[in-house]
This record gives C-alpha cells, sequence and structure tokens, in this order.
C-alpha cells in the first residue's frame, strides 16, 4: 500500500474523488474513499483500469467488485506476512486520518456553496419576470433546488462517512496495538523487537553500536510447580514493569515468550548494556514475595542474562543467538548472574 501524498495533495485528490463517487453513484464508506482516492493518486495503474472498465459496465461500481479491487490491488500482502500487514495498517490508518480530515473541509466548502445557492434563488424570487425568462429561470430554480438537495443528502452521507472512519481509525489502533503487544505483560512483543532493529540498522553505519540483553527468569517452570500459573503470571507481569520503569527511554524491553525477555539497546556498547542487566537483576532478587493465601514468604526470584553487541558482519540471528549463549553460560555457572558473549 503505497500512499505518500502530504495533507494538502491529500485533500486535492479526496476533492476529486467525492464527485466522481456521487456522479457513480459510490457509497461513501472508507474502503470506497480509498478506491476513488488511489485512483486520483494513479498509485495502482491496473487498478485505474479495471475500475473503468467496472464502471463502463455497471454505471457504478458494486460494492462486491470494489472490495475485491481493494484486496487484489491496495492491500498486497500476503495472509502470513506480518511485516507487510502491519505497513498496511501503518498506510490504512494514516489514509482514514487524511479522510477525516479532508472531509471535514470539503463539508465546509459545500456547505458555503449550497447556502449561497439558496440565497441566489430566493432572491430570484422578489423580480416581476418576463413570459418568456420566467420558465427559464423557473428551470434553473429547479434544477438549483434539486443540487441543494442532493448536496444536502451527500452531507448526511459524508457525516456518517466521518463517524465510520473515527470508528475504523480507533478499531486500526487498537488492532495494531494489539499485534504488537505481549498481552500478559503489556511490552512490546518480538515483532516490535525486530522491526526496531531492522529500523536501527537501515538508519545507521555498519559501525554503528546497537547491543542485545537476552533474560530468562531462573526455575520458572518449578516456581509455577510449586506455587501454581496464577502467582507465576503475576510474577512476568511484574518483571514487564520492572523493565519498563527501569530501561533508559531508548532501549526497548520485549517478551520473547514463556519467562523470556530481551532488550533492544541502540547506540549502547556492551559494558552500558551489561550495566543496565546488572541493575534489573539486583532489583528483581531484592523483591520481597509472599503467597496471598497462605501467608508465606516466596524466595527471592532471580533471573540471568546474556548480553552481545552486533559485530559488523552478522545478522539479527546472529547476534540473539551469541546473547543466548552467553545466557545460557550465566545459567550453567550458577544463574542469577549477567555474561557478556564472546
Amino acid at each position: 500500500m503505497k500512499f505518500n501524498e502530504n495533507s494538502d495533495q491529500a485533500a486535492s485528490l479526496l476533492r476529486q474523488a467525492i464527485p466522481a463517487m456521487v456522479k457513480h453513484n459510490i457509497v461513501p464508506n472508507p474502503l470506497n474513499y480509498t478506491i476513488w482516492y488511489s485512483y486520483f493518486s494513479k498509485s495502482f495503474p491496473v487498478l485505474n483500469k479495471e475500475l473503468e472498465q467496472t464502471i463502463e459496465r455497471y454505471g457504478t461500481c458494486p460494492q462486491k467488485v470494489g472490495e475485491e479491487l481493494f484486496v487484489q490491488h491496495i492491500s498486497q500482502f500476503e495472509g502470513g506476512d506480518e511485516e507487510k500487514l502491519a505497513v498496511f495498517q501503518q498506510a490504512f490508518s494514516n489514509m482514514v486520518t487524511n479522510l477525516s480530515n479532508t472531509l471535514e473541509e470539503t463539508q465546509q466548502q459545500t456547505d458555503k456553496h449550497s447556502n449561497a445557492l439558496k440565497e441566489n434563488l430566493g432572491s430570484l424570487e422578489e423580480f416581476d419576470l418576463g413570459d418568456e425568462v420566467a420558465p427559464v429561470l423557473q428551470s434553473l430554480n429547479d434544477n438549483a433546488s434539486a443540487i441543494v438537495d442532493a448536496n444536502d443528502e451527500f452531507k448526511g452521507q459524508l457525516q456518517a462517512a466521518r463517524s465510520e472512519i473515527e470508528t475504523l481509525k480507533h478499531a486500526l489502533a487498537e488492532s495494531q496495538k494489539s499485534a504488537n503487544t505481549d498481552p500478559l505483560t503489556g511490552l512490546s512483543n518480538r515483532r516490535v523487537f525486530e522491526s526496531k532493529y531492522n529500523q536501527f540498522i537501515d538508519a545507521n553505519s555498519k559501525d554503528a553500536d546497537i547491543s542485545l540483553v537476552i533474560m530468562d527468569i531462573d526455575k520458572f517452570k518449578t516456581f509455577n510447580d510449586t506455587h501454581g500459573h496464577l502467582l507465576g503470571d503475576q510474577i512476568l507481569k511484574y518483571v514487564g514493569e520492572l523493565l519498563r520503569t527501569e530501561c533508559p527511554s531508548d532501549v526497548t524491553p520485549v517478551r520473547f515468550g514463556g519467562e523470556e525477555f530481551a532488550l533492544l539497546c541502540p547506540n549502547q556498547g556492551v559494558e552500558k548494556a551489561k550495566e543496565i542487566a546488572e541493575s534489573i537483576r539486583e532489583k528483581l532478587q531484592s523483591v520481597p514475595y509472599f503467597n496471598k493465601k497462605t501467608g508465606e514468604k516466596i524466595p527471592p526470584v532471580t533471573a540471568s542474562f546474556g548480553v552481545a553487541i552486533k559485530q559488523p558482519t552478522e545478522s539479527l540471528t546472529d547476534v540473539v543467538e551469541r546473547a543466548d549463549n552467553a545466557l545460557y553460560a550465566a545459567k550453567d555457572g550458577g544463574r542469577n548472574q549477567v555474561k557478556v558473549a564472546n
């Protein structure tokens, strides 16, 4: 999905799209706005050709055909491709934001012209017109009144569409948040981790430092078996909150899955990343826990950490593997410690 227009360009395209939709009796919903916006942006040449053929055949674009055109030419992602889906969601979110803004501007302009036309029609009624001119002006009056009525009707449709767009914007935002967030801890998920890593690599030179920290809660399966999964979930939630609190603003904490977490540390050398990991380790082990049902004091929860800095020729998979190896070394060395990859 490729929409790169600025606000003024988007408004201009939408002002072209709306009359075309009215002319061809197209339902004013977000999907149809996107199709006609795309048509005038000329972003999808094959879409334009097929849309013109559809209009020539039906005199309009049936909703079913419109949906097929949207999926085939505008969405352009495979169902399982999460990265392309994220791009699509962001592009469509920007699109509906532009629609909402420019619809309001368009409505204000059409209201202005409609009110001026009504006033002009009212002024004509004050004059005594000759028999030859009167029928012509009456026809003009009838046609102008029809235009005003059509504008009023379309205005109602625009208002309904704006409401639908606002609902869609909210749904898109929630969908995007849900797709990027671990539901238990509220941290970002591995998808965000990989996306931010790739953004950093694309935006910086090969020599720019970026470090990874892999963190795993020690003996968590035993903890769950002993104290139950509900308390285990509370521990995971606390760890999520601890990471949010203790990580610097430029560090991204994520939940990899299960009891494993990771920190993405852009522009951080290995020593700084190790320092962050040590701070988290110390705070985690110092928190007292109690079983609320029994009042029993629970032994401190600890975690082991592996730290690695990206080497110039490494991929993300390589760096994660080295950080994982350092984590295993921390586990083998007695747990509750930080190890740096070779």
